[in-house]
């Protein structure tokens, strides 16, 4: 999938659902690589069968936000966003989209409430990575 082979990623992501491998997860994932190839309705599929196998399927509800935004249906991506972040309050990217959202509301400065947010906890979460990344040598 990092490799934009969306074909393959697609083969391996069904492969692990088949065998109950971190299925949630996987259906979201095949789900974007649907989204990636123009394929929506199975995307949309992937990603609601995802949370009919776990409800907090942070990534499947974003995503279904992602679609209803691009679609027009500004109402429900603000509801899918806003229902990730009751799940995950501190999940950056739910605080950008819901950002975006809110921008296109006309809702400014709610729009940078969320978009500095979303910008803070990005910037923590790379600083932790960056604190438990192995000490390199010289």
């Amino acid at each position: 999938m990092e490799r934009g082979n969306f074909v393959d990623a697609i083969t391996r992501f069904t492969q692990a659902v088949d065998a109950g491998d971190k299925v949630a997860a996987s259906l979201s994932k095949r789900g974007v690589c649907h989204v990636r190839l123009g394929e929506r309705e199975l995307a949309s599929r992937d990603f609601e069968h995802a949370l009919a196998d776990d409800a907090g399927c942070l990534s499947a509800i974003v995503n279904l936000g992602n679609m209803a935004l691009e679609d027009g249906r500004i109402d429900d991506a603000r509801q899918r966003y806003e229902a990730a972040l009751k799940l995950d309050p501190d999940y950056a990217l739910a605080h950008h989209n819901l950002g975006v959202v809110y921008r296109r509301q006309g809702r400014l400065r709610e729009s940078v409430r969320e978009l500095r947010l979303a910008a803070k906890l990005e910037q923590r979460a790379k600083s932790v990575l960056w604190r438990l990344a192995p000490k390199r040598r010289a």
